[in-house]
């Protein structure tokens, strides 16, 4: 049986057998939506149940820190120290479990392979890491390592789901398109809602969060509605953890106030109130494209020195000391380099980092040593100033001084944290810088005056209540302004509202955010994006914080050598001395222009390297007829009727030389590239462009 179309004088038949292959594809796609959906809530129910984990452990050992902080510091010194370097010591033999995770995941979510970063083995050592790291009491985040875990947790689950993407013609290129390849993406980028949403339970910014960071993509429902079922189920999940285990009384969550609606908003100055929370959000965008560069310079100084490391010290080897060639120095230095691992530097650096953050916190009373939610909590006090003086303020500073110091400490320690190659986060520690620039702001370049006319109600002053609240709501507008500035996401002022739901505090949330993040666009790449650029991924940030991202492709593309093309018309030969001559992955098919003297020609199709050895090794395997003559746009070579893989591509992706470099990188995206787009005018060859170029420092 057959079905007939006829469209003009053209027929196409369609029997059973074509019918019977589409019905076999849609139930294919179906499973795979169907196993995509089962993993996507396994994967947000045990993340945040991880996430729960490491909250109580962190909990725990802050509290038990805050303890030895006030009461001991010697002994807080030796448990921060020793926690510390535990956690070094744990991702020492993974290196793919330092730092944030974040910027990897955006990396693969931009066509970079790293499947090695997506292992049980990392996810392991990430936890226990992260877990010692926080409960030592350094400045650390969970964002980020909880995005990262919970990709680990999804490709340990179902590692099928990310084997096929590899291996597939174009998944490994993009996230767009369909099938496996597109599933496995949107659970990524899942992953990271799911991550920051459970950090916060806060679903609809974890949401804005992963999909506002992986800008420029393509998205559809599918993807939308996968990251808000994620990052609900996740927190819901945390949620009813924290319910049936703690009574959600102990377990402080990440950001909380006690301001009231109307306190320390109302006004009979609304605009002039405004306009001091844009102020605000523009030093916050100020400070953090600052913090940014300052962490970019540390980070890099320390990693060199880290990994200065001498040679490994072999049996038998004598060391010279001081001219000598034996002697005690030297043997006690071998046996303790031997004790750790041959390497010292990074624990020094660990320890160092631990033992001055220890002190420091020791020594200003109102850090003492909290958990990161108590002392956010504890900046967003609007009771702060009505608590004795002497149990936070330096008599000596006053109430000013003590904000600037616990600031300028978060600050320097929160970089030397962020640079110690431990797990570690950035946006729980630079919402407290945030906060804490908020109170100095309020309390260092607001007059006195100005604050009681700005809060004047009906020509009453205000009361202290409201001078208190009013500090807070800086603080608030601080975190939420500064973090927005440091990781260049406009989705923190949504986070910081989603979370506190306080009135009156949309519109200055919001302003300052965005004031914060045009400003911080002129100093700095983002925090994840500057880390992409010191590891030749400087493509990713390139098209989408910078104007590389709107130039024209004919700027950026590799210019085409026509003596690194293949003519349609060529020899074995010639062919075999194109392949040995050049390095390209991908060589263009071109048609001669007789009339053109400047040696063009017209693309008419592509070919990888592999299908180039494949087609020598099939017509000529012994090498015997080198002078033979093919046309490499024969239809068995783009359409072999054995029903193998092409050899040729006759319809490669092709752009025009002003279309953009972000359209560019849109267009790999969604068509069958292999990781290549020709540019051609008028169908005659102009360059080309892959995307380890659009990936790499070159653009």
């Amino acid at each position: 049986m057959a079905r007939l179309f006829r469209k003009g004088t053209s027929a196409v038949v369609q029997d059973d057998a074509h019918y019977q292959r589409c019905d076999d594809l849609q139930q294919e796609e179906k499973q795979v939506l169907r196993r995509f959906w089962i993993l996507l809530v396994a994967t947000a129910v045990l993340s945040s149940s991880l996430s729960f984990l490491i909250d109580r452990f962190t909990y725990a050992t802050g509290l038990l820190r805050s303890t030895l902080t006030l009461g001991a510091p010697l002994k807080a010194l030796g448990f921060n120290c020793g926690m510390a370097c535990l956690a070094r010591i744990i991702v020492r033999p993974t290196v793919e479990a330092e730092g944030s995770g974040f910027p990897e995941m955006k990396a693969m979510l931009f066509g970079k392979v790293l499947f090695n970063f997506l292992t049980f083995r990392v996810l392991l050592s990430k936890a226990l890491a992260l877990s010692l790291g926080v409960g030592a009491g350094l400045p650390l985040g969970k964002e980020g390592p909880n995005v990262h875990m919970a990709a680990c947790i999804a490709r340990v689950i179902q590692p099928s789901f990310f084997e096929k993407r590899a291996q597939s013609s174009h998944g490994a290129h993009g996230a767009g398109g369909s099938g496996v390849g597109s599933a496995v993406s949107k659970l990524l980028l899942a992953a990271c809602a799911v991550g920051v949403g459970a950090s916060f339970s806060a679903p609809i910014g974890g949401v804005i969060f992963s999909l506002e960071l992986m800008l420029p993509q393509t998205y559809d429902a599918f993807a939308y509605w996968g990251c808000f079922t994620a990052g609900i189920v996740g927190a819901i999940t945390y949620a009813v953890e924290r319910t049936l285990t703690t009574g959600g009384q102990n377990l402080l969550p990440l950001i909380s106030s006690n301001v009231l609606p109307g306190e320390g908003s109302d006004t009979d100055f609304p605009l002039l109130r405004l306009a001091v929370d844009i102020a605000l959000g523009l030093l916050c965008g100020l400070g953090g494209g600052l913090w940014v560069r300052s962490h970019s310079y540390v980070a890099g100084v320390l990693k060199r020195w880290r990994l200065r490391e001498g040679e490994p010290l072999k049996v038998g080897h004598q060391e010279p000391l001081l001219g000598q060639e034996e002697g005690r120095p030297g043997c006690l230095k071998r046996c303790f380099l031997r004790l750790l691992g041959g390497k010292w530097r990074d624990l020094a650096l660990v320890a160092s980092v631990t033992a001055l953050n220890t002190l420091l916190a020791s020594s200003l009373p109102l850090l003492g040593g909290k958990p990161q939610p108590l002392l956010i909590s504890t900046i967003f006090d609007k009771n702060l100033l009505e608590k004795d003086p002497a149990t936070w303020v330096l008599p000596w500073a006053g109430v000013a001084g003590t904000m600037a110091l616990c600031f300028l400490m978060k600050w320097c320690m929160t970089i030397l944290a962020l640079s110690s190659a431990i797990p570690a986060g950035v946006v729980a520690p630079t919402m407290i810088i945030g906060g804490l620039l908020g109170r100095v702001y309020a309390h260092v370049l607001l007059p006195d005056w100005f604050i009681d006319m700005l809060l004047s109600k009906n020509g009453l002053p205000p009361s202290e209540l409201q001078r208190g609240a009013f500090m807070a709501r800086c603080g608030i507008v601080g975190a939420s302004a500064f973090c927005a500035a440091v990781c260049r996401a406009f989705a923190m002022a949504i986070t910081v509202f989603e979370v506190l739901a306080l009135p009156n505090s949309v519109l200055p949330l919001c302003s300052s955010a965005l004031t914060a993040i045009f400003v911080a666009n002129k100093v700095a790449l983002p925090f994840f994006d500057a880390n992409l650029a010191t590891r030749n991924l400087g493509g990713i940030p390139a098209i989408t914080f910078t104007d590389k991202a709107i130039e024209p492709v004919m700027k950026v593309m590799s210019v085409a050598d026509m003596g690194d093309c293949l003519p349609q018309m060529i020899t074995l030969r010639h062919l075999l001395h194109v392949l040995t001559s050049t390095s390209h992955d991908f060589f263009p098919i071109v048609r001669p222009l007789a009339w053109d003297v400047s040696d063009k020609g017209l693309l008419e199709g592509t070919m990888t390297r592999k299908n180039v050895e494949r087609l020598l090794k099939m017509l000529d395997p012994r090498g015997e007829t080198p002078d033979r003559e093919i046309d490499l746009m024969e239809p068995q070579f783009q359409a072999p009727p054995d029903g193998s893989e092409p050899l040729v591509e006759g319809s490669p992706v092709r752009v025009s030389p002003d279309c953009t470099v972000k359209d560019v990188y849109l267009l790999m995206k969604v068509a069958e590239s292999d990781g290549v787009v020709y540019v051609t005018d008028r169908g005659i060859l102009q360059g080309f462009i892959t995307l380890s170029t659009l990936m790499s420092r070159q653009i």
